[in-house]
């Protein structure tokens, strides 16, 4: 009976690995709010220095939805699809997307300039 119910648990719960984005607007955001809030949570994120131009994406579970940001002078609307090992978010103009689950690059440090000659000091005294 134990391995029956294991059975039926292991196959109704599908290992995801859904990926965060942090998208960066290129004016600043009043508010945010998502069609469905059962696939995604977005919220802006406000601190005291900065711009208010970035919101965090954090999926919850598979499907399409909207997501619709709100600026002082209007609204624009974004796309997005959850799928299981990955989230799409339609480009749209005035938005940078980052994903957040892979680390940055390693940073590219320039090799030193190569040793220079310099002339010997003059020998002898005074």
């Amino acid at each position: 009976m134990k391995k029956i119910l294991l059975t039926i648990l292991l196959t109704a719960l599908p290992a995801c690995a859904f990926e965060d984005y942090m998208i960066i607007s290129s004016v600043p955001v009043k508010s945010v709010s998502v069609e469905n809030s059962e696939i995604l949570q977005a919220q802006p994120l406000f601190t005291i220095d900065n711009q208010k131009k970035v919101i965090i994406v954090t999926p919850k579970s598979k499907g399409k939805t909207k997501i619709n940001v709100n600026f002082f002078d209007g609204t624009k609307t974004l796309d997005v699809k959850v799928y299981e090992n990955k989230t799409m978010i339609k480009p749209q103009e005035g938005f940078n997307y980052f994903l957040m689950d892979f680390p940055p690059q390693e940073p590219y440090i320039p090799l030193p300039p190569a040793n220079l000659i310099l002339p010997e000091p003059p020998k002898g005294g005074k």
